[in-house]
């Protein structure tokens, strides 16, 4: 089954969506898992805003077809036994009834990659894994930017954002499972926007995130699903418009498919839903499908 370790990062939409008060998401890497020497995974991704989650809890049924597609590319490359880099490029196309479209570049992330958890020997129990630091660049618009007063423009969070996590998989002869755990801090920014009162200052906090997925294998194929955990620290803002804002928190529910295309590639088809779990709170919340192909070169 080594050869479906890699599968379970195209199988867990670590991608998660942001409430409109705060931009974007933050997402762990395509990471090499297995025995690759470099990978290249694209990512179609269709979703639509369902219902929107007040801060005092009360749920909002959206009806205006809010909808984003994203196609978003990752590679990764061994720098060397147990080193590795890579990259996340998203470009976004998002509608919605009365606002005009947008499209363009989403926020790119840079990371490096550490094969910590190696599997050098036989274990029931030991999972491999590879932990990762990551750096999120704010090259795209946010709700904050004065030319996002359109919220279709709004493609990103809008601050630099440095995380670290870890990734490990461990599989049974048919079954395998997987656990990921990120946590990340986005920095202060200025911005000038006349609808927020003027040049303000945002105070961002810290985040975090938490996947466990299990998936069962026959031959070529592998069903499987996972549940996120995302949450960030509200974003205080001084200046023109004061506030505390309010912390952000939601669960997202998947099921997958994949199916190896010979050795070296692989197809992998996703539902996820973010109205099903937990108790989600500043959240718009999505129900998505994605569509992954993954293309590997063993080493």
């Amino acid at each position: 089954m080594k050869k479906l370790f890699f599968l379970f990062i195209l199988a867990v939409p670590f991608k998660t969506f942001a409430a409109s008060c705060c931009g974007g998401g933050f997402s762990v890497p395509a990471l090499i898992l297995g025995d690759d020497k470099a990978q290249l995974t694209s990512t179609y991704s269709y979703a639509n805003v369902s219902d929107d989650v007040l801060s005092d809890g009360r749920w909002l049924k959206r009806d205006d077809k809010n909808l984003t597609q994203t196609l978003k590319l990752e590679g990764a490359l061994l720098l060397s036994e147990s080193l590795q880099g890579g990259f996340g490029l998203p470009v976004l196309s998002k509608t919605a009834e009365s606002t005009p479209a947008s499209q363009g570049i989403g926020d790119i992330a840079l990371y490096l990659g550490h094969e910590t958890f190696p599997e050098t020997s036989y274990s029931r129990w030991k999972p491999k894994g590879v932990t990762f630091i990551q750096i999120n660049l704010p090259t795209s618009p946010s709700i904050y930017d004065f030319s996002a007063g359109n919220s279709n423009e709004s493609r990103g969070k809008g601050f630099y954002s440095v995380g670290a996590g870890v990734a490990l998989t461990k599989s049974w002869v048919t079954w395998d499972a997987n656990f990921s755990a990120e946590i990340h801090r986005s920095f202060a920014r200025a911005v000038n926007n006349e609808a927020l009162g003027g040049t303000i200052e945002l105070l961002p906090g810290w985040g975090s995130s938490q996947t466990v997925g299990l998936g069962w294998n026959y031959k070529d194929l592998r069903l499987g699903g996972s549940v996120v955990y995302f949450y960030e620290d509200a974003i205080e803002s001084r200046g023109g418009t004061s506030s505390d804002g309010a912390m952000q928190r939601n669960f997202t529910a998947s099921l997958s498919a994949s199916y190896m295309l010979g050795q070296e590639s692989a197809l992998t088809a996703s539902y996820s839903d973010q109205a099903l779990l937990g108790d989600p709170t500043n959240s718009s919340l999505s129900k998505t499908i994605n569509v992954s192909y993954q293309k590997r070169w063993p080493r």
